[in-house]
């Protein structure tokens, strides 16, 4: 037996409506901004826009010198939802605040400017960079990706993705491959697709190789085709052909 209530049901119809329309207007900024949503079937799309409007509103955007802008906080979202969009988990429950700085900034006593960084207070981006790493889609550089790498590794710690044995398994099997095969090697052969810092730490290697498994698949794949497939057995994604689409809402 069902019960009915007709107030309960008309207010549930009424939320729902206004997701569906705050997902819908995701859409149009993804579709002009964001390289990545438009290689996707339909379904996908609509997949990725509710996790895109899902994972928005799950975090607290602190905008520094500059304004506060929603179609900002879409694409940096979008950029969380573009690693993790073969899992079924996406939200990095961990963090509560992300920080877009205008540009390049400087931490502590450093004098070199970041363009991103990642602790546990939350995920930091200059929004000028993140902006090159999608203006160009296919030069190895995203600091969006990069860093929601590094946030990744705390939800693998910390976060939901801890639940998970067999993502945690996989991961540690990677980082220990990257340590034999990418770590600590002299600059050749093919360890020029790493930067002089990921070829020394194993996190930077790790969100380096993301940056190239999504806009240099076919090097990385060339380069270190054992690394290519970890990764997409990680991420459950294939960048050389079409993104998998048995994935969980």
């Amino acid at each position: 037996m069902s019960l009915q209530i007709p107030w309960l049901n008309s207010l549930i119809h009424f939320f729902m409506r206004g997701r569906e329309a705050a997902v819908k207007a995701v859409v149009p900024v993804l579709q002009s901004q964001f390289p990545f949503f438009n290689k996707l079937s339909m379904e996908q799309r609509k997949l990725f826009a509710a996790r895109v409007y899902l994972f928005s509103k799950s975090k607290n955007f602190h905008f520094l010198g500059m304004e506060t802008n929603a179609d900002i906080s879409t694409l940096v979202s979008a950029a969380a939802i573009q690693l993790t969009f073969g899992l079924p988990e996406f939200r990095f429950s961990y963090f509560e605040d992300i920080f877009i700085i205008k540009t390049a900034y400087t931490v502590g006593e450093s004098n070199v400017p970041w363009a991103g960084h990642v602790t546990p207070q939350g995920i930091y981006v200059a929004w000028d960079h993140v902006q090159r790493g999608y203006a160009t889609e296919n030069d190895g550089y995203n600091v969006g990706l990069h860093e929601m790498a590094h946030a990744m590794e705390y939800e693998l710690a910390f976060g939901a993705y801890a639940e998970d044995p067999k993502l945690g398994y996989r991961f540690t099997q990677l980082k220990l491959w990257m340590n034999e095969n990418i770590l600590n090697r002299t600059a050749s052969d093919n360890s020029f697709l790493f930067s002089e810092q990921g070829r020394n730490n194993v996190h930077e290697c790790w969100a380096e190789s993301v940056e190239l498994f999504f806009e240099k698949p076919a090097e990385l794949r060339q380069a270190y085709p054992d690394l290519y497939e970890r990764i997409s057995l990680l991420l459950n994604q294939r960048q050389l052909g079409n993104v998998k689409a048995d994935v969980v809402a």
